[in-house]
């Protein structure tokens, strides 16, 4: 072989192995890439110490705040809601706009409404619930409370509402609707007696501050005086007010283990003596008698802000009641509210109380307020410039809930007779105190 030939041979052969060596590096580099993408995808989801991609991978963050918001955000309620109720006339009226409103507010739930004749709503939702059936919610006054929550068909709030969402309203109205300590419903609106007045005959500041004033005024101009229904529920105020108590907490009645009822009848009774003063168990007359001006002053809740306000226009008023020498006037608040069907899905009792939330906030009551011309239980409700509404909800502040006792099914009827006897001169206001409660406490078994 010539050396020119053998130096071909050698080259040839030295490229033959380059070329052999640089073929199998790339097949090894792409078997090492295989497998290295095959184990990052086996082991990312199974082993977490796995890192395949950087930290700040726009995959990987984009997937970690997916997880964060599903987590923390709330899911949207979505259904039908059904509402029992009996309010009618412009109630209704009110109650059809803070409907429509809601679903302005709120697309997603539908509020299905139901006219029930109030003298059969209690029966006919507690027979539905019962069935394991009913509305989700039912619109019904406090005193059906104690009755309903015995019969286990309205469901407990009290751990639902916070004390963020207590103190929205006037504290009487939410007491109110609290039986055996546990928080049933949430209110609307409330009724209470307070002191109406005629601009005619009364300057609105030469109103009575205590129960004392308003004996003096009439002794001095008996067209200042006053008509003072008889009725306990009326007079509840002056119990109070003289430092009396109806109720220990076990339903006992203590009427006579102070002075204060006492000393209140003996009030009264001062003041049916008094000319331009009258007490008296006939409502009809004492109403006649303000409306024909015989006296400033009458005693009365909103029932009668319509009949009165076409009477009088705006020469009348709403002011607080007099005070006792124990302290302020402290009328009975009694509210109507909201309630939950127990017997209701999870599901649905969360949609019912997001709407007994809305039907009970500052909009809504302010809506109850302008176009029913009820008193709205949240504090902060607009009163539509009525005058008339603000002097209720000015006398509304010291008011407290009107007992839901079982024992006060006997109260009315030996507390009415307890006023009468005082008022005929039969008892002394000692005597008839004494004999009201051992009456009522026998009557109850206490």
């Amino acid at each position: 072989m010539t050396q020119f030939r053998w130096r071909l041979f050698w080259t040839l052969s030295i490229l033959m192995v380059l070329m052999l060596m640089a073929v199998l590096a790339m097949a090894s580099g792409q078997t090492g890439a295989s497998s290295a993408l095959l184990s990052s995808s086996i082991h990312t989801d199974l082993d977490p110490q796995v890192e395949t991609l950087p930290a700040a991978a726009p995959t990987a963050v984009a997937f970690a705040d997916t997880r964060a918001n599903s987590q923390s955000s709330p899911v949207a309620l979505v259904g039908t809601v059904k509402l029992w109720h009996s309010w009618t006339g412009k109630d209704d009226d009110a109650l059809a706009a803070i409907v429509e409103r809601f679903h302005q507010t709120s697309p997603n739930i539908q509020v299905e409404t139901e006219f029930v004749e109030y003298g059969e709503l209690a029966g006919a939702y507690t027979v539905a619930v019962k069935n394991g059936g009913g509305p989700d919610l039912i619109l019904a006054p406090n005193w059906w409370i104690r009755e309903l929550a015995a019969s286990k068909v309205l469901l407990p709030i009290e751990n639902q509402i916070n004390a963020q969402e207590r103190a929205q309203f006037i504290p009487a109205s939410l007491d109110n609707l609290v039986w055996g300590g546990i928080l049933y419903g949430l209110p609307t609106d409330y009724e209470l007696v307070a002191l109406y007045f005629n601009r005619r005959l009364l300057d609105e500041t030469d109103l009575p501050s205590t129960a004392e004033d308003l004996i003096q005024m009439a002794e001095e101009s008996p067209s200042q005086g006053a008509g003072i229904y008889a009725s306990f529920y009326h007079l509840a105020w002056g119990i109070a007010a003289f430092g009396g108590t109806l109720f220990e907490e076990d339903g006992r009645v203590v009427l006579e283990q102070s002075e204060g009822t006492a000393e209140f009848l003996s009030w009264l009774q001062r003041a049916d003596s008094t000319p331009g003063i009258f007490v008296s168990l006939d409502y009809g007359m004492l109403m006649d008698r303000f409306k024909k001006e015989e006296y400033a002053l009458f005693i009365d809740g909103p029932w009668s802000i319509g009949e009165l306000r076409q009477r009088f226009g705006d020469d009348l008023g709403v002011s607080t009641l007099p005070a006792g020498h124990s302290g302020p006037a402290r009328p009975w608040l009694s509210a109507d509210g909201v309630f939950l069907n127990p017997a209701a899905t999870s599901k649905q009792q969360d949609l019912a109380l997001t709407f007994a939330r809305y039907l009970t906030n500052v909009e809504s009551a302010s809506t109850l307020a302008r176009i029913a011309g009820r008193l709205p239980a949240h504090k902060d409700a607009g009163l539509n410039g009525d005058a008339l509404l603000a002097g209720f909800a000015e006398q509304a502040v010291s008011a407290v809930s009107q007992p839901h006792y079982p024992e006060l099914d006997e109260v009315w009827g030996y507390a009415n007779d307890m006023i009468t006897q005082v008022l005929r001169g039969s008892r002394t206001p000692d005597e008839a105190v004494l004999e009201a409660s051992t009456l009522i406490n026998e009557a109850n078994g206490k």
